[in-house]
């Protein structure tokens, strides 16, 4: 667990700072998804965001896929059920799991043997979506693994709902510089949090 924790405050170190207001979200979550796969050990590792407009789950951030390539109904898939039930999934076998879409799979060419999987869920407890790892390169994705991955679904979420609300934000600069130092606060006490975790072991 001690191990688990440290990994997951090194991931939270690497992420943190990709965060600036200012910088394209595309960018930020793109090298987000990169760090996650290297600390996750896994092959993949992608954002599906919802959609209004079409009420379906969209690919916003992938090392493999193009932004917007692939959509899927919220009622299909473990990235629908975990999106419709608010609760992560680990699945180990998902050929052998109802829930898996395999048109997934034959449409991007790509044979999913395990995945790990959590929702997006904001400050004001509307989910984004979801973020997934696929592939464990030696063995099957665990608990340790999740607590990673929730993890980086936190701070994505954060980052997510700041470059949306900063973009929309008119007001004065005083106004401003009060919003990027609070945002700035809520990473640090992601990173304290995790550290308090870490010496509590």
């Amino acid at each position: 667990m001690k191990e688990s924790l440290s990994r997951a405050y090194r991931l939270a170190n690497e992420l943190t700072p990709l965060f600036e207001l200012g910088s394209k979200i595309e960018t930020m979550l793109s090298v987000s998804m990169y760090y996650l796969n290297q600390y996750m050990g896994s092959e993949r590792s992608s954002i599906f965001l919802f959609q209004h407009w079409n009420q379906q789950l969209t690919i916003f951030s992938s090392l493999d896929l193009k932004k917007y390539e692939i959509s899927i109904p919220t009622s299909s898939g473990i990235a629908g059920w975990v999106f419709v039930k608010r609760k992560p999934a680990i699945v180990n076998d998902c050929y052998q799991d109802s829930r898996f879409c395999k048109e997934v799979d034959e449409m991007t060419g790509f044979q999913t043997r395990n995945i790990v999987c959590a929702p997006s869920i904001d400050y004001k407890d509307n989910c984004l979506g979801t973020i997934q790892s696929l592939n464990k390169n030696t063995g099957d994705f665990t608990d340790d693994d999740l607590e990673l991955l929730n993890l980086a679904a936190k701070m994505v979420t954060t980052a997510i709902n700041n470059s949306r609300r900063y973009d929309e934000l008119l007001v004065t600069n005083d106004a401003r510089k009060n919003f990027i130092q609070k945002i700035s606060n809520n990473f640090e006490n992601i990173l304290d949090q995790q550290r308090t975790d870490d010496e509590s072991l």
